[in-house]
């Protein structure tokens, strides 16, 4: 979608729409469901809106962390982390950071990410690395990641690729059709519950069937 048109929007809307434009484009991916979760910040107060917003559908929006400027909101498919909390791969990274057991479960794991996460936010703490491999990063690339610092990645996007290159780019191209969608329903009227539940009762994503998913 062209730039100038988003900039033409957006000095045309009110802030309750700028919002939901904010919040289809940055996590497109999950209201298209073409992603099982993704995080966003935005201004103090305005995460209850959005979760209002979203009452309808099956996102679930998860304040991670607020102060007095903004606040981080987790937002997720229930069964989509759900499944994804069931891969050994996940499941042993996980174990890496003090998740275990009982823990798996997405409610527990949703509290241990918080805490976390507010200790990092809030007083400095270590970044909880975990959020990559929640976010639906790959484990290889969210491994690599740690161990190099963020450095000598071979490409870079939604995330620092460090394994499969091709498989990423397919990916990003897949979140790219999600933004261009999503913000194009916004802007011709459509509320994001309305975004959320496309796809829903056929259990495949509108972008997933335009790309031949």
């Amino acid at each position: 979608m062209p730039t100038d048109q988003v900039l033409s929007y957006m000095k045309e809307c009110t802030p309750q729409q700028r919002l939901e434009l904010q919040v289809a484009m940055q996590c497109a991916p999950v209201l298209k469901q073409v992603k099982i979760s993704n995080l966003l910040t935005v201004k103090c107060g305005q995460w209850q809106r959005v979760r209002q917003q979203l009452a309808k559908c099956r996102v679930i929006c998860m304040l991670l962390y607020a102060d007095g400027e903004k606040e981080v909101v987790f937002f997720y498919r229930y069964e989509g982390l759900e499944r994804h909390l069931r891969k050994p791969e996940v499941r042993e990274f996980l174990l890496d950071f003090g998740y275990g057991g009982e823990r798996y479960e997405v409610a527990a794991v949703m509290k241990r990410l918080k805490r976390r996460y507010q200790q990092y936010a809030g007083t400095g703490g270590p970044f909880p690395h975990e959020l990559g491999v929640l976010l639906e990063y790959p484990v290889e690339d969210v491994r690599e990641f740690i161990a190099r610092k963020g450095e000598g990645c071979l490409l870079s996007g939604y995330w620092k690729v460090y394994g499969n290159v091709e498989k990423a780019r397919e990916r990003f191209r897949m979140y790219d059709a999600a933004r261009e969608q999503a913000a194009r329903e916004i802007m011709n009227g459509k509320k994001l519950w309305q975004i959320a539940a496309d796809g829903e009762k056929t259990g495949m994503s509108a972008v997933q069937r335009g790309m031949g998913a």
